[in-house]
């Protein structure tokens, strides 16, 4: 059972940007109902049916990711079985903007309600868009209306594509979408190594159940980063390159890391642990490039991490909390000392122990890692977790 919701989202412009119209109905009456929503959008009604309510801000906070948030609660009378939630405004965070040719909204702008007191489930409905593509969601002729949400992926992770605005490069099951033409070379190399990249994988690490990737290249002005969620990969900008060594080179290493957390996930990235996430995708790619047999490639790929750990906290913090800096660069130097010690089979093997541990906390995979390897390499990684500088690590 859950408490589902039709929610109704429109777009416009300026402070109209983002429109949203969200019909909550409750699988039971609740007493109490509190959510938090990005403090760039306004509310301008929540409404109960019959019953008269009230809402007021009960703190403004800044969520770990999102944009800086307000927390509603609902007062009056309570409880209730219906609620409707109308607010509008703008969007700011990580990969998200709407614009004529491109939309994309993610949880990084805190757009839709979320921190909810109660869950609820969420079905999007996109009015005034047939000249749209939306990656993941279906037309339905009949409303004239994008659905998104009758599919297991992120709710709040909506991209639409104006139509004749972009450009689709495909084979098998992997799509990739791009908006700007100078791109044309990129699709093309991450359609070309896709397939090579997850038939090694699946080598390696097992077979996953996955209909489908899609990648989509947003052309944001700034960036040069991505994002992995189910069977979706976002990049915000492609620093473009004329070299086609290099363009590969790109392609593998960005591709190789996203599609890695198709195994390597599920680490709690709120925290500490993340750090299993982060360089279990990285060390995926990694062991991609080994097996090309381009030693050159391998050690430019780990330039940035050698050139920066040392500068970033140890990867267990103190208070538990995930470090600012760091996570994306401690563990895959601590397993890079590992690898010159130990040789690539004994990478592999905490590998593939790391990507079929059940529960994804490091204390699981060590324990795990242990029982099938002995606790010399363990007891390496535990060390290595609060040390500062892994010169020191086999002393």
């Amino acid at each position: 059972m859950s408490n589902n919701a039709n929610v109704f989202v429109g777009f416009g412009d300026g402070d109209r940007a983002l429109n949203v119209k969200c019909a909550i109905k409750f699988d039971a009456p609740v007493k109490d109902f509190s959510f938090s929503l990005s403090s760039l959008l306004t509310i301008d009604s929540i409404a109960a049916g019959p019953a008269q309510i009230g809402w007021e801000i009960t703190k403004e906070w800044q969520p770990q990711w999102q944009y800086k948030s307000n927390e509603i609660k609902i007062s009056g009378e309570m409880p209730v079985s219906e609620l409707i939630i109308e607010y509008h405004g703008r969007v700011s965070g990580w990969c998200n903007i709407i614009e004529e040719r491109r939309i994309a909204l993610s949880a990084y702008s805190a757009w839709f309600i979320f921190n909810t007191s109660a869950p609820v489930k969420a079905l999007f409905r996109l009015k005034d868009m047939e000249n749209y593509f939306v990656i993941n969601a279906r037309y339905d002729d009949s409303e004239k209306e994008w659905i998104y949400g009758e599919t297991n992926h992120d709710e709040s992770n909506i991209i639409a594509l104006k139509k004749g605005a972009y450009q689709a490069a495909n084979t098998g099951n992997f799509n990739f979408y791009y908006l700007n033409e100078v791109e044309k070379a990129y699709a093309d190399a991450y359609t070309s190594n896709y397939d090579a990249i997850m038939r090694y994988y699946s080598s390696l690490f097992g077979k996953k159940d996955i209909s489908k990737i899609d990648i989509v290249s947003l052309d944001i002005e700034e960036g040069g980063g991505a994002y992995f969620r189910k069977e979706l990969i976002v990049i915000d900008k492609i620093n473009v390159s004329d070299d086609t060594a290099e363009i590969k080179r790109n392609v593998i290493g960005l591709l190789g890391h996203e599609l890695g957390h198709n195994w390597f996930s599920g680490a709690n990235s709120s925290a500490w642990e993340d750090w299993l996430n982060e360089t279990g995708a990285e060390w995926a790619a990694l062991l991609y490039i080994l097996s090309l047999s381009d030693n050159g490639f391998f050690e430019d790929h780990l330039s940035w991490a050698k050139e920066s750990y040392k500068n970033t906290p140890v990867i267990k913090s103190p208070d538990g909390k995930r470090p600012n800096e760091g996570v994306h660069t401690r563990g895959v130097m601590l397993f890079y000392e590992i690898y010159l010690k130990y040789g690539a089979d004994a990478i592999i093997k905490i590998m593939q122990t790391l990507a079929n541990v059940k529960v994804h906390t490091t204390d699981n995979f060590l324990a795990e890692l242990r029982a099938k390897t002995g606790g010399e390499i363990s007891g390496i990684i535990e060390r290595g977790l609060t040390m500062k500088d892994y010169a020191e690590l086999f002393s």
